[in-house]
């Protein structure tokens, strides 16, 4: 009879392993389900009879688009942690200036912009002539502004995906009745009137909060930035941009700087930046008493201190240019030293 309570007790720690085992083992009913994801699979979109509205359908996890498209080495060594991706001398909300061409960017997806346009015009009670989710455009009806001098007048908002994920670009066109009733002109009537209604609308959106995202712009505009990190047939890396060359050029100047490269010539004509990367390290601060006796903004640069590479520009059509890295001395370049520094140029770019 001593063996009987633990017999009971062996019963019962039995009973509650097998327990286990049956409610949280991996074919139990509450098992863990965090490496569920590993067996998930990319299936082909729902197909609709014609009959049937597929509008409403949307995928609830949706998979982001990837914007560096490159393979790994066969062997993968962990990169230390790159700096962060964030411009921190950028503001939230920036005019930026290309020619005779003015836009507004701002951080925030089209579809989160695009509600606090439509808040900016209702503030202002502009009545509206046409509200276009799909293409992001928004046409005011015609008014007629204060001042004797001032002809009746309308505007057009257009809202693009900017060049990085999570920017938007808003450009305004003006147009008074010289333009005449029907057509929009090509560029605005009256650059001051364009000017001056950019800058109410930027400080707007300045001072202005995230509002509610509108779905129907948030779908219609592809929100994947224009700019990637690409291989091509034979494995060579090299950076997309869907952008005119123009803007392209003007875009890698800037973000060439902003990336620690010194720009010791460039060549438009033939679409090549001569620049020199120099390792952090490797920058002569000047020394203690530089801050008293001298400027500190920049580090001194020797002028044969650090790597000289060719940045080369590639026209491919009227809105597309790509952009590689060359060693100016002819060497070949490792494919982990020409994807830091694309990857490193590509952050910067805007």
């Amino acid at each position: 009879m001593k063996f009987l309570p633990k017999l009971a007790v062996l019963a019962a720690i039995v009973t509650n392993i097998s327990a286990c085992g049956w409610l949280f083992g991996d074919s139990g009913t509450f098992r863990d389900r965090g490496d569920d994801y590993r067996k998930a699979r990319v299936e082909a979109p729902l197909k609709f009879p014609d009959a049937i509205d597929s509008e409403s359908i949307d995928d609830s996890y949706a998979i982001p688009p990837i914007s560096d498209r490159t393979t790994l080495d066969e062997v993968f060594e962990v990169p230390p942690p790159e700096p962060l991706s964030e411009d921190l001398d950028r503001d939230s909300v920036r005019i930026n200036t290309l020619g005779s061409t003015r836009w507004i960017l701002i951080d925030g997806a089209p579809g989160q912009v695009w509600p606090r346009l439509r808040g900016f015009l209702n503030l202002n009670q502009l009545t509206l002539a046409r509200v276009d989710a799909v293409n992001g455009i928004i046409e005011t009806a015609w008014m007629q502004p204060e001042g004797d001098d001032l002809l009746r007048e309308r505007y057009q908002l257009r809202i693009e995906q900017g060049v990085q994920r999570a920017t938007s670009e808003v450009y305004i066109l003006q147009a008074d009745i010289r333009a005449g009733q029907e057509q929009w002109p090509a560029q605005s009537t009256s650059d001051d009137r364009e000017q001056i209604m950019t800058t109410e609308l930027a400080q707007y959106l300045a001072d202005s909060s995230a509002s509610a995202v509108s779905m129907l712009a948030q779908q219609a505009i592809n929100s994947s930035g224009r700019v990637t990190l690409e291989e091509d047939e034979d494995a060579n890396t090299f950076i997309r941009l869907n952008l005119r060359f123009d803007r392209a050029w003007a875009s890698t100047g800037r973000a060439l700087k902003k990336s620690g490269f010194q720009v010791d010539d460039l060549n438009r004509k033939e679409q090549i930046y001569y620049v020199r990367f120099i390792e952090e390290e490797d920058r002569d601060d000047g020394g203690f008493f530089s801050s008293f006796f001298g400027s500190n903004d920049d580090k001194k640069v020797s002028d044969d201190a650090g790597t000289a590479y060719y940045i080369k520009l590639h026209k491919q059509d009227k809105e597309t240019v790509t952009l590689t890295i060359e060693r100016q001395n002819g060497d070949v370049m490792k494919k982990s030293e020409t994807e830091k520094r694309l990857k490193l140029i590509k952050r910067n770019i805007a």
